[in-house]
């Protein structure tokens, strides 16, 4: 596992170009989408009845009645609300894409090409790996098929009796496992037919090296869960300018930690794949 997160950072200094790719692209996309959020908030939020302007709980009733109306009846409400959505579905259309230009950089580092095959890749393998996401994110919600009345339930029931939400943590954990162990085997299959070895064998090599490859996700994983404490702290405690520098610049670690699980991941792969 320490070879693999070590080789891992190893790759990244061979993808740098990469890392910078996906900072200015996940800036520019977080600054549109914040404009655009923006543009639709803010005159929603100036329409709220105003306590010292003598507001009331009439009034805010009023104001929660108004929008659901609007939300029904108003057309510019609902072409705004499918503009969302599909922003949305294009991000998670690049996705794949970007990621089969990853894993064919890695797949040319381990054979001791140097050159910019990001981009290659993304043509070359990014509809099959779409298909590999359209196939996670069928198995990711199959589940909610089951889970998802039982939570709803539960959640209805909590609005009259909070600590009934405690219900829901096991049906929440036991979905986001779930979900962990799709990604990572789809991952390892990936690996397996961008690299010519075969999905299945890859997804066996999965499972050989279960553990190892649970570690992995948990050390890096555990990096991101720190880059996120400490925005939300920030953000909490140091509201202003130190709170915006740093929600600026951590598209940049968030991506590296991701680069870096993906390449670690890869060469723990190659160890049981190719060994020497």
């Amino acid at each position: 596992m320490r070879t693999s997160i070590t080789r891992g950072w190893q790759s990244m200094k061979e993808q740098f170009y990469i890392l910078i790719l996906l900072f200015i692209y996940r800036l520019l996309w977080g600054y549109f989408m914040y404009g655009f959020i923006r543009s639709a908030i803010i005159p929603i939020l100036l329409r709220y009845p105003d306590k010292d302007a003598g507001g009331s709980g009439m009034g805010r009733l009023l104001y929660y009645i108004e929008g659901q109306f609007s939300l029904n009846t108003d057309p510019a409400i609902r072409t705004w609300l499918w503009m969302l959505l599909g922003l949305v579905v294009l991000r998670l259309l690049l996705s794949p894409f970007i990621r089969a230009g990853l894993l064919h950089e890695l797949h040319q580092e381990r054979k001791g090409e140097r050159g910019l095959f990001f981009f290659p890749g993304m043509k070359i393998y990014g509809l099959p790996v779409l298909v590999f996401s359209l196939i996670e994110w069928v198995l990711t919600l199959l589940p909610l098929y089951w889970l998802a009345p039982k939570m709803y339930g539960l959640f209805l029931s909590s609005l009259f009796n909070y600590t009934l939400l405690l219900h829901l943590v096991p049906y929440v954990l036991a979905w986001l496992i779930y979900i962990f162990i799709v990604r990572l085997f789809l991952l390892y299959m990936q690996f397996g037919y961008t690299g010519g070895t075969g999905m299945f064998s890859s997804l066996f090599i999965c499972l050989r090296s279960l553990i190892p490859a649970i570690g992995v996700s948990i050390v890096l994983g555990a990096g991101g869960l720190l880059l996120l404490l400490v925005c939300g702290l920030t953000g909490l405690f140091c509201p202003g300018l130190p709170a915006l520098i740093i929600r600026q610049i951590s598209p940049l670690p968030s991506t590296l930690l991701k680069m870096w699980g993906i390449s670690a991941q890869y060469h723990l792969w190659c160890s049981k794949a190719f060994p020497q």
